[in-house]
């Protein structure tokens, strides 16, 4: 993890995945208010784009060094705009990169990260983006403009262009050379300018420099021949498991180039063999004749469902033991719910990794990359490395379904590849303090001091452990964090009028518009079985004060927001 890397994955969070559109304003700093520590965004909101660079900014700052929410080491959105966002950024750290006038890029090209400024005070057109990858071409994420082709508009992308990726050498600025100037964060210079967080750098970890600025985890998708017109320079996808065979007669016509391009575009890149239920011999031959030249820049998966549920899991060892021989490498296997119970497979759960398809709400994930709970299987236990969550979703840059998938460990696919044995770390243990560090609430469903007490403390007031009748602090702070993620249809519906009396007194509508949050943002807080009205009640009811515990336990002190 590093300033850069996060920076770059919550801008193209907001672009990608978030209903965020783009107004000056009042709304610009919205999305900033709403958003959750991974950059997830409840309700339709804005931004422009020197507000989405100054708060992916901080966003880098706070989770690469503790910095807290509020404190002036960030660029608070509302105090920037293109035209003082260079002397903000110096102030934090951040250099200018060489870049000579006659070049397209700097010196070196881009580092994810960067800060690519169009400053109307230094001959630009006033805009700014972010680079979200290495190189001399890479995609980069903007606040772009509103619906109306204006710098105003409502809340949300109407248009789906409003913030945006793209691709650096197809933007209008760089076709008429009017960026002027790039920015990358050195923590040398931040550490010299704000000593009090040099303390807090994170521990230097093991594993290789390249890995480090890595999540342990990694989203991708898997695709077959239903995505041969997928662009997968654009798509967002740390990993493509690209389906190559069926059986012994049916080859992907797309597969070398989406393999190629999978590759090209600096993505992991998993093949795959669909079995049906001819000879497992036949198929493993007819698939290695193809795929087996991609040993070393790949792993290699046999997809076990279907027609190949007639034949056993001997039959599967087969083929796996055959992947394994000819490429060097540990291949794994994909099963699903019906192929987990067609036989025994305690024979290949203790060699070869597992990709599980299914969970609790495989159907339902829908819109975009989630992190769903891993799941318990068989013979497996937790130890599932790839988890496909769902086959309806949908990311920007394709019209269409496409399964997601979630690698929990990056360091196992690379043992795939090296054929050695795969070590999937256990999933980890709940923590035994909240997320800040402090004590962690007994999540009983009871609004009692201590409850109380880590309530007032994430908003910020004193803490007495008490609420008082007539207005309390922390319950005001609530209630305008309430107000400014929860957008004003919804409240109007829920409450029948667009916001909150910010009064202190947590009456049906505050909890109303608690549990409406809860329902989208985390409905994995809400009782399994529960629809919208037995959730929404505005009662502060057990499961409505678990709901908080846990939210509690997930937020930061004086943050004055949940999450």
């Amino acid at each position: 993890m590093s300033v850069g890397s996060v920076t770059a994955q919550i801008a193209r969070e907001i672009c990608d995945n978030q209903p965020v559109g783009y107004s000056q304003g009042e709304s610009r700093r919205s999305w900033y208010a709403a958003a959750d520590a991974y950059g997830r965004v409840p309700s339709p909101q804005n931004a422009d784009c020197s507000s989405l660079a100054a708060g992916s900014i901080s966003y880098g700052l706070h989770h690469t060094y503790g910095v807290p929410w509020g404190h002036k080491a960030l660029l608070e959105p509302n105090d920037f705009w293109t035209g003082n966002l260079r002397s903000g950024m110096e102030a934090r750290g951040f250099e200018e990169v060489n870049w000579p006038d006659e070049n397209l890029t700097p010196d070196g090209g881009f580092q994810v990260g960067d800060i690519v400024l169009s400053a109307g005070n230094e001959g630009g057109v006033g805009h700014v983006i972010i680079i979200d990858e290495n190189g001399y071409d890479p995609l980069e994420s903007e606040a772009w403009i509103a619906e109306t082709g204006d710098l105003y508009g409502e809340r949300g992308d109407q248009t789906g262009q409003e913030t945006r990726t793209d691709r650096y050498s197809e933007h209008p600025y760089t076709l008429r050379g009017a960026w002027t100037s790039c920015h990358r964060f050195n923590e040398a210079k931040f550490f010299q300018q704000w000593p009090e967080f040099a303390n807090r750098k994170p521990a230097s970890s093991p594993a290789p420099a390249a890995a480090s600025s890595e999540p342990k985890h990694a989203h991708g998708i898997d695709i077959s021949s239903h995505q041969g017109g997928l662009n997968l320079r654009a798509i967002w996808a740390d990993f493509v498991i690209v389906k190559v065979t069926e059986g012994t007669g049916y080859e992907n016509p797309f597969w070398r180039a989406q393999a190629e391009a999978t590759l090209a575009a600096g993505k992991r890149l998993g093949l795959y063999l669909f079995a049906n239920d001819e000879d497992p011999n036949e198929q493993a031959r007819f698939f290695l004749d193809r795929a087996k030249g991609y040993a070393g820049r790949a792993t290699f998966w046999l997809d076990w469902e279907a027609d190949a549920l007639n034949l056993a899991p001997s039959d599967a060892l087969v083929i796996l033991n055959q992947m394994a021989a000819e490429t060097g490498s540990t291949p794994g296997i994909y099963l699903n719910g019906q192929g987990m119970e067609s036989g025994d497979w305690s024979a290949i759960a203790g060699r070869f990794p597992l990709w599980y398809a299914g969970g609790p709400n495989y159907a339902s994930y829908g819109q975009a990359y989630s992190d769903p709970d891993v799941p318990t299987v068989p013979y497996w236990g937790g130890n599932v490395l790839i988890h496909q969550y769902t086959e309806d979703g949908y990311l920007p840059g394709y019209n269409a379904h496409l399964d997601l998938d979630r690698l929990r460990d990056r360091a196992a696919w690379d043992q795939m590849i090296g054929g050695g044995h795969v070590t999937v770390s256990a999933p980890a243990s709940p923590a035994p303090t909240a997320v800040d560090g402090q004590q962690r609430l007994d999540e009983d469903g009871e609004m009692g001091p201590a409850t109380i007490a880590r309530f007032q403390q994430v908003m910020g007031t004193p803490v007495d452990g008490e609420l008082d009748d007539d207005g309390s602090p922390a319950v005001e702070r609530f209630q305008a964090f309430l107000n400014a993620v929860v957008g004003a249809d919804a409240q109007q519906q829920l409450n029948g009028a667009p916001g909150l009396d910010v009064d202190g007194i947590a009456g049906p509508a505050t909890w109303r518009t608690f549990q409406y949050l809860v329902m989208a943002w985390h409905p994995e807080y809400v009782p399994a079985g529960w629809d919208f009205g037995d959730w929404i009640d505005g009662e502060a009811g057990e499961a409505t004060i678990r709901a908080l515990q846990r939210a509690l336990n997930n937020s930061h002190a004086n943050s004055g927001h949940l999450w």
